[in-house]
């Protein structure tokens, strides 16, 4: 993965052009290093191919860098995570692919151990070849508060959503998991 190295000689080679005159690149890159995986990951699972995810991953670095003076210093990766995820929206929305908003009626209630339920029972590839067949909401929901193990606050601050909203799109993406799962399970059986 060249992301990090690419994102981050961007930012340096913007100083050097005198785009960012009066910031430090190093204390940048010190602080969001470690994010960087973390960053191109969350890209992919927003539906990023391997060369999307590294320019969207250049692009919320550079606008993080241009914020950096306005970054309050608390949840670096939910605030980067944020930027990331608006970016990818404005290029969704460039596209005309229209995210649908789901009604939010009925919320069902977390269901605990849900990993725990399927650990030993399938390989990880199964579960997240199910997540790759979910919308971006879901998808979404699913790798910040499962994947990324992020709380339902600050997912629901990354997506810019109401908390409930982060549950009833974490529960529906679970049965859809597990719906597919399960499908293929019988699939295979029957063979």
């Amino acid at each position: 993965m060249s992301a990090p190295l690419s994102a981050l000689g961007a930012i340096h080679d913007a100083t050097r052009m005198g785009i960012f005159t009066q910031r430090n690149p190093r204390d940048f890159e010190r602080a969001v290093s470690p994010e960087l995986p973390v960053l191109y990951r969350v890209a992919r699972r927003l539906g990023c191919s391997p060369e999307e995810a590294e320019d969207l991953v250049q692009t919320c670095l550079l606008k993080a860098f241009k914020a950096w003076e306005r970054f309050d210093g608390c949840n670096l990766r939910s605030w980067l995570i944020k930027i990331l995820r608006n970016e990818r929206l404005m290029v969704i929305r460039s596209y005309k692919e229209a995210l649908s908003l789901e009604d939010h009626a009925e919320i069902e209630p977390v269901q605990e151990g849900f990993w725990g339920e399927l650990d030993g029972k399938l390989e990880a590839e199964r579960i997240f070849a199910a997540m790759e067949e979910l919308t971006p909401p879901y998808r979404m929901a699913v790798q910040l508060c499962d994947v990324e193990e992020l709380t339902y606050e600050e997912a629901a601050d990354i997506m810019d959503v109401p908390i409930g909203t982060v549950r009833s799109r974490l529960s529906r993406a679970r049965q859809m998991i597990r719906e597919a799962i399960l499908k293929e399970n019988a699939q295979e059986a029957a063979r």
